[in-house]
């Protein structure tokens, strides 16, 4: 395979951390261009089983970021998510606005939109949390106070970012600071406190509800306050609380996750977790599916995609396990339907389709153990153009083919032409099944 296409592909090494039980490990996590060069984006594979403040400070980035929290058994995110998280996010530190999660959730957060603490107060089943960064660096910028009362920004990224424990180290990630805040040495300056304009303090966590306060873990302080200090989980004996009113520009970048109830076949089971863009979400820029594929088949017609990235992934079907894989699949990528090359992923692998490059088929030769899909799309609209023969024009104009653009906007129900299609799998009718 030429390097330009070799360089596209990258396999999954499992990250051993330091989460303990908080987290599974080993974790799967695509960093972007630290792992391939010239990526636009970086995504996790995180799956937690217990409580933990994983961000407790306000911080913004310089590029979108959209937030996923799912259910911790594949592909029904729906009934597998038992979990409750707090998370702040607005335009100012002082006007963040409270959002809290308790069903399967994704969130845009835009560049430059303060957002912080993440506080994952009550997980009661292990569950799927994705941050998908909308750049190839992670790069994050938080407001400080130093001891003088002078304030300044402080700016960390994948270049200058060091391990809290060990400076002469990089930061991996391994999640050791996080469960053990006592190692961490003081920090010569303060974050500056935000501010929850949906709350008033601890309001909303000290009154009795339908939390079951049995289940509190008595020994965490997980539960933060808008000037950063915290109490204990126990004390805080409601926990999910009537969930705090949201603004409309706040609440248009929170989606509880539709229900997909599909009709693929034995191959693709339902029901499905599907984030369709624009389509669910006004101003959307991502597309994005958590699909489990458990019989042979063949994906797609050759095809490109105009403007943007698609990053496609393959992963084992258990998030707690990605790397229990056991698939043969044969991907084709080319400069055109008549010059493809084929590479064989037979390892949890993402692969780069930057605009106008050719790909597909997609073909799962050996599906031994279920798979699950991705194709991430980088857009809030979907489309492909594909290749068809019989050309038009005349002269200077001629042309061998013509080419065809279908996409979310303009693809509609085949039994129904006024409802848009969501690709059900109504009108797929049998897939025949094909192993070599």
């Amino acid at each position: 395979m030429q390097e330009k296409y070799e360089k596209l592909f990258y396999e999954f090494t499992p990250e051993d951390t330091k989460w303990g039980d908080v987290c599974i490990n080993p974790q799967a996590y695509f960093r972007g261009a630290k792992d391939m060069p010239g990526a636009t984006m970086s995504c996790g594979f995180q799956v937690f089983k217990k409580p933990i403040l994983l961000q407790a400070e306000a911080h913004f980035h310089p590029c979108d970021e959209n937030l996923v929290f799912l259910g911790g058994k594949l592909p029904d995110v729906f009934s597998s998510f038992d979990a409750e998280i707090h998370f702040y996010m607005g335009p100012t530190p002082e006007t963040m606005e409270k959002i809290v999660i308790t069903e399967p959730t994704i969130i845009k957060v835009p560049k430059n939109y303060w957002h912080g603490p993440l506080n994952f107060v009550r997980v009661d089943k292990p569950m799927l949390f994705q941050a998908v960064m909308f750049s190839g660096n992670f790069e994050t910028v938080e407001l400080v106070e130093r001891e003088n009362g002078e304030r300044e920004y402080i700016y960390a990224g994948d270049q200058t970012r060091k391990c809290v424990l060990d400076k002469s180290k990089d930061c991996t990630y391994c999640g050791e600071c996080f469960v053990n805040p006592e190692k961490c040495p003081a920090k010569p300056y303060k974050n500056v406190k935000f501010g929850a304009i949906n709350e008033d303090g601890v309001a909303l966590y000290s009154e009795k509800g339908a939390y079951d306060d049995t289940k509190a873990v008595s020994s965490l302080t997980s539960v933060v306050r808008p000037d950063y200090t915290t109490i204990s989980y126990s004390d805080a004996t409601t926990l999910i609380a009537p969930k705090p009113a949201l603004t409309p520009e706040t609440s248009k970048l929170v989606l509880a996750m539709p229900k997909e109830e599909t009709k693929w076949g034995d191959w693709c089971p339902s029901p499905q977790a599907y984030f369709r863009g624009d389509i669910y979400m006004e101003d959307a820029n991502y597309n994005i599916g958590w699909q489990i594929f458990a019989g042979a088949n063949d994906t797609e017609a050759p095809h490109f995609h105009q403007g943007v990235d698609e990053y496609i992934f393959f992963m084992g079907s258990d998030p707690e396990n990605f790397f229990d894989f056991d698939c043969d699949i044969d991907f084709a990528i080319g400069d055109d339907p008549d010059h493809m090359e084929h590479r064989r992923i037979t390892k949890p692998t993402v692969v780069r389709v930057p605009p106008t490059v050719w790909h597909c088929p997609i073909q799962f030769r050996k599906v031994n153990k279920p798979v699950m899909f991705q194709a991430a799309f980088m857009h809030g609209t979907w489309g492909t153009i594909t290749r068809n023969e019989g050309g038009s024009g005349h002269g200077f104009f001629a042309s061998k083919y013509t080419y065809e653009y279908m996409g979310d906007n303009v693809r509609y129900c085949r039994y129904n032409d006024k409802k848009r299609c969501n690709i059900c799998g109504a009108c797929f009718g049998n897939i025949e099944i094909k192993e070599d």
